[in-house]
């Protein structure tokens, strides 16, 4: 079984709050002149009322050709180098990281009301974490209408319907709690709080 189940992460809320944390997905998608994937990335953001992902790509970008059809959207959250020295030299040296794997089915978006709200609210989302200050906040009403409407011609907006999650979070679970205790603690005292966090 890959990954093994102590490394395997079901807990809901965790794995949205990894997604919303780390919000550049890799996305794996159907190549049918080839056996392995096409590979984009793309910023989605997690709609939890509608629980769906949004997003845009380039017009010519693969994705705009597979409406209707699965793809899988990786989401990598924080990763580091574990040295035997934060377990007290009672681990051998590993990589602990989180990551979260949904399939989900692809819905282009035709109308233009709908592309509209799907900009505002990946505008206003990431805007909101670019700068502390309201008033220095971007808004896609800056941009007049016409312009914007000739901007989306060029775009795919894109709706993922996500049919399955899981979660692969390699935190040394199977290690005694005294060595995961220490090991918190070390990558605390390093600065490495979003891994720290992750470990109970």
């Amino acid at each position: 079984m890959y990954p093994a189940k102590h490394f395997q992460q079901h807990d809901s809320k965790q794995l949205q709050q990894l997604v919303n944390s780390y919000p550049l997905a890799t996305i794996l998608m159907p190549n049918p002149q080839s056996q392995l994937n096409d590979i984009c990335r793309v910023p989605l953001l997690f709609d939890s009322a509608r629980e769906i992902f949004i997003g845009h790509v380039a017009k010519y970008n693969p994705l705009s050709l597979l409406d209707g059809q699965s793809v899988n959207l990786l989401f990598s959250g924080d990763d580091c180098y574990l040295s035997p020295t934060y377990a007290h030299n009672k681990t051998l040296p590993s990589w602990l990281y989180a990551s979260v794997y949904v399939t989900a089915e692809v819905r282009i978006v035709k109308d233009q009301y709908h592309k509209e709200q799907i900009m505002q609210r990946l505008t206003t989302h990431f805007e909101q974490h670019f700068s502390e200050h309201a008033t220095d906040k971007w808004q896609i009403d800056e941009v007049p209408v016409q312009q914007r409407e000739a901007m989306y011609q060029q775009l795919s907006f894109i709706e993922f319907m996500p049919s399955r999650w899981r979660g692969n979070f390699k935190l040394s679970q199977n290690k005694p709690a005294e060595i995961r205790a220490a090991i918190k603690q070390s990558l605390t005292l390093a600065g490495k709080l979003s891994i720290a966090e992750l470990i109970d």
